[in-house]
């Protein structure tokens, strides 16, 4: 099918019959993904570095699940403020460039802390505030880099290049906690939160020498430009709200590899590198999993893929909240990686094939407010649990939601090509 035989209200990103797209590899030696791929992947595994550093650093000075909590939420918090906001101008300015702002942002309120760091001067109030500021640049780069990558390839690229994209944030997960907490053990907070800073930088050079295609006159000029046009448009389709639902309890259901590590390895007898294990088992799972995506999405069809994903997310939930030490617990961390990423990789693609570009900057601020803004909240509520019941009642409470986020996504989840059905 040729662009223009398509109907004019078809979702702009769903690959004609005869488009072939380009395998991982291909993708990763393209002059425009690769530096974007690469450049993630930097930003991400810095940002580890820092969550795992900030997290401890507020644990040995407060001993107190609630103040980790904390910590989290305020690294999301802003994506309730701003990403609708976001999400407006990202559908009508440079997303390339608001990404670059974000993450300019971010890379300062990182260098503060590391300076603070090294001069002893950190205290908890310190720490949330700056942790904040580069919450605010998360906020700004969020849903302009979720809206960039169909920009970036062709059609029939976007699932493809869509789970890379996913991939940065679980490689990332694999090697940044565990690095993160052995700099910590080894050369202090202070380390770790300047190579967060340098891996910021290292995004913003990336992306400023990526080149994108000029958009078609008027592809990013038609509708409204209000950031409730977005929620209106998600209103009337239906695949969009259950996905939009699915990944807010999926972000409940992951919080406690965050929130409650420390109470866990603490209770196995561990320190602070068992917690950088934990977390990044999360992340080998979910690593070791997103070479098959686009393979079971084939054999099981969406929204049943993203289904399963979330039940293996609560298996694991389940294994780390029952398990008798820290071994068990690692299994159990490891599965519910894999779920977890095959349930987010499995919606977001759904998503993103679906939408016109036209609107791609709000709704996915929607998502960034669904799954990352619903964070704040979830780490408040599991670092409450964990400091009035315990670190397994948080695990058990997670397991209910992903087979929650289960039942959400058996419905109906596919986009229909036109003249389809």
């Amino acid at each position: 099918m040729r662009q223009a035989d398509r109907p004019a209200d078809a979702p702009a990103d769903v690959p004609a019959d005869d488009e072939v797209g380009r395998g991982g590899l291909a993708l990763l030696r393209d002059r425009r993904f690769g530096p974007y791929f690469f450049g993630s992947l930097a930003s991400n595994t810095g940002t580890w570095f820092q969550n795992v550093a900030a997290i401890l650093t507020i644990f040995a000075l407060t001993r107190s699940a609630f103040m980790v909590g904390l910590v989290t939420a305020l690294q999301f918090a802003m994506q309730l403020v701003l990403a609708p906001v976001i999400g407006a101008v990202a559908d009508r300015a440079d997303r390339r460039l608001l990404i670059i702002v974000g993450q300019t942002l971010g890379g300062t309120a990182a260098a503060v802390l590391a300076v603070l760091a090294f001069l002893d001067a950190l205290n908890p109030w310190l720490l949330l505030t700056f942790v904040g500021l580069s919450g605010v640049g998360q906020a700004v780069t969020g849903p302009a880099a979720q809206a960039l990558v169909p920009n970036i390839v062709g059609r029939a690229d976007v699932a493809q290049a869509i789970a890379l994209h996913s991939l940065t944030f679980n490689l990332s997960r694999a090697i940044g906690p565990v690095a993160g907490a052995a700099t910590y053990a080894v050369a202090g907070a202070g380390t770790a939160f300047a190579v967060n800073a340098a891996s910021f930088l290292v995004f913003a050079v990336a992306l400023a020498g990526v080149r994108l295609p000029r958009p078609a006159e008027g592809a990013r000029r038609s509708g409204g430009l209000g950031v409730f046009d977005g929620l209106a448009y998600v209103r009337r389709r239906p695949v969009l709200l259950r996905c939009l639902v699915a990944v807010a309890l999926i972000g409940l259901a992951m919080e406690p590899i965050n929130t409650l590590s420390p109470l866990f390895a603490e209770g196995f007898g561990g320190g602070e590198l068992l917690v950088g294990i934990f977390i990044t088992f999360f992340g080998i799972g979910s690593a070791l999993i997103a070479g098959w995506v686009g393979k079971l999405r084939r054999t099981m069809g969406s929204g049943r893929t993203g289904a399963w994903g979330v039940l293996a997310l609560g298996a694991g939930m389940v294994v780390l909240a029952v398990s008798p030490g820290p071994v068990v617990a690692t299994v159990g961390i490891a599965v519910g990686g894999a779920g977890y990423l095959l349930a987010v990789s499995d919606v977001n693609a759904t998503m993103q094939q679906g939408l016109a570009d036209a609107v791609r900057g709000r709704v996915m601020a929607l998502w960034s407010m669904c799954f990352l803004g619903i964070r704040p909240g979830a780490a408040m509520l599991h670092g409450w649990l964990g400091d009035t019941f315990s670190a397994r009642t948080g695990a058990f409470v997670a397991a209910v939601s992903a087979l929650l986020a289960a039942v959400v996504l058996r419905g109906r989840s596919t986009w229909r090509r036109p003249g389809q059905g």
